[in-house]
């Protein structure tokens, strides 16, 4: 009887032990997804940025610089488009993590959106060279916490670099904004963003 307990105990305990096994490396790999956004969307931006700081320092032709314009467009969507089927896909495991992130970076979008109206309101006019090192901030802290949150602590290190990136933005004109910010949506997005998707290939 009591051998029976004991093997049954045994069977128990290890059972127990699969079951948080596999409920980690689930959540890793949910928090790993994620990556693929970063990388997306730091490669959209980081074009994106690059093109505004190309077409105002290079003369383009009018046709060369409408199917750009286009292009970027179509760009954005894809981007989008992509990240709806990553978050709302079916079956997709949604950890809580993951679920606080997105309300961080829907947060920062917002926030955004009313420095904008605030800046407007207070300046009367748009002022693109203040609000660019202010966006960056913005999303240096979305960046921090969201490492904070999954505990990747590459991310916080990303978000303390795009501070510094938007503390440097500040003294450059908008054009130049335009560049510092391309390279910083590379460092801060799309290398943490490899890791992280690569990270997620090696759990799974």
């Amino acid at each position: 009887m009591d051998i029976t307990n004991n093997s049954n105990l045994s069977f128990d305990e290890k059972k127990s032990l699969d079951v948080m096994k596999a409920a980690i490396a689930t959540s890793k790999r949910a928090m790993m997804s994620d990556g693929l956004l970063l990388i997306l969307w730091g490669t959209g931006l980081s074009i994106s940025n690059f093109y505004n700081y190309y077409k105002t320092n290079y003369l383009l032709a009018s046709r060369l610089q409408n199917f750009l314009d286009i292009l970027q467009i179509l760009i954005g969507v894809s981007i989008l488009a992509i990240t709806a089927y990553i978050i709302f896909r079916k079956k997709k495991v949604t950890t809580f993590a993951s679920f606080t992130t997105r309300f961080v970076w829907i947060g920062v979008i917002i926030a955004h959106n009313i420095v904008i109206i605030i800046t407007k309101a207070i300046l009367t006019d748009i002022n693109f060279v203040l609000l660019q090192p202010l966006q960056l901030v913005l999303i240096g802290f979305a960046l921090f916490v969201s490492g904070g949150v999954y505990r990747y602590y590459l991310l916080v290190f990303s978000g303390v670099l795009m501070w510094a990136a938007a503390a440097f933005a500040a003294n450059f004109d908008l054009t130049q904004q335009y560049l510092i910010r391309s390279v910083a949506e590379i460092i801060c997005f799309i290398i943490p963003g490899i890791l992280m998707y690569n990270a997620r290939k090696k759990i799974s």
